[in-house]
């Protein structure tokens, strides 16, 4: 074998060491050992992908949509409790989940959504009085996607005609931001099969149960419902009440379009005549009524 001359070799090093500087520039780079006793070709040990550089990085979309103007909020339907919207979500629409957390408005209005996707519109505006009670608002929370929950309303999003079936409560998706969001530790629920009214804790726990007075098979108490307490207040021109309070509740009779004068809301009130039958709303006792006014407004209340 011929020798190669220690200027050879010194020429060789350096070729290939100009080499490696341009492959270090290029996509992949090849780091090459050379014998320095050996004639032999360079063997490559290593390959290293190079890392190229990165374009700019798009902001991320917005979590939740931007916050409308208060002209864009004044000009959007009311949510309220007379109030058909038909952008609202029902339960065949969307899966609530009690998360045991309330959320007051921050403002006088905040939006409503049909879907928590950045580029959604706002269909509705909630405020944050109880109109003709004048209570502050409070919903309950049944969701939650990114920077937006779900929350109950007080709206329908249809009206019940003969026959024909409304959703007794309805709900929306919101911007997080917009509200104070408070967990709470009591539910009230109840239960169509044993006609009960309990109040229970996120454990399970029985604060209060009592066997109450529900509606009738023409004029049901609403079932598989998941709603709140809109406003606990005591109104003296309801003479039955006897100046106990009544827990207005966000839900609706599924079978009639109005009754006294609203529209066919639920409530759980006193009733002193223990053989009378209820239009759909919940009768419960003095003890009753005082246990559930205590529980804050916006308290999930599941009718099953």
């Amino acid at each position: 074998m011929q020798k190669t001359s220690p200027t050879r070799r010194r020429l060789r090093i350096g070729i290939v060491s100009a080499a490696a500087a341009v492959a270090i520039v290029a996509i992949v780079a090849v780091v090459v050992v050379v014998s320095a006793g050996t004639d032999a070709p360079p063997r490559p040990v290593e390959t290293v992908a190079a890392v190229a550089p990165s374009p700019s990085q798009s902001p991320p979309p917005p979590a939740a949509p931007a916050q409308p103007s208060q002209q864009q909020l004044a000009a959007l339907p009311l949510a309220f409790y007379d109030a058909v919207i038909p952008q609202l979500l029902d339960s065949s629409m969307t899966t609530p989940v009690n998360r045991w957390e309330i959320a007051a408005p921050k403002d006088p209005l905040v939006a409503l959504y049909s879907s928590p996707a950045p580029d959604a519109a706002p269909i509705a505006a909630l405020g944050a009085t109880v109109l003709t009670v004048n209570t502050p608002t409070a919903v309950a929370v049944f969701g939650v996607s990114g920077d937006m929950i779900l929350v109950s309303t007080p709206s329908r999003r249809t009206v019940p005609s003969p026959g024909i079936p409304a959703p007794s409560s309805t709900f929306a998706w919101a911007r997080a931001a917009d509200f104070t969001l408070t967990t709470v530790d009591r539910s009230v629920i109840v239960d169509n099969t044993t006609s009960t009214v309990s109040i229970v804790s996120a454990s399970g726990a029985v604060s209060a149960s009592e066997v109450a007075r529900l509606g009738t098979p023409d004029d049901p108490t609403p079932a598989a419902t998941f709603t709140y307490i809109e406003s606990s207040y005591i109104d003296t021109r309801v003479a039955y009440t006897r100046g106990n309070p009544i827990s207005l509740t966000g839900a609706h009779s599924a079978t009639l379009a109005g009754y006294g004068g609203n529209s066919a809301l639920t409530a759980l009130h006193f009733y002193p005549d223990p053989t009378g039958k209820s239009h759909g709303c919940v009768r419960v006792s003095a003890a009753m009524t005082h246990a559930l006014a205590a529980l804050p407004a916006g308290t999930p209340i599941i009718f099953t």
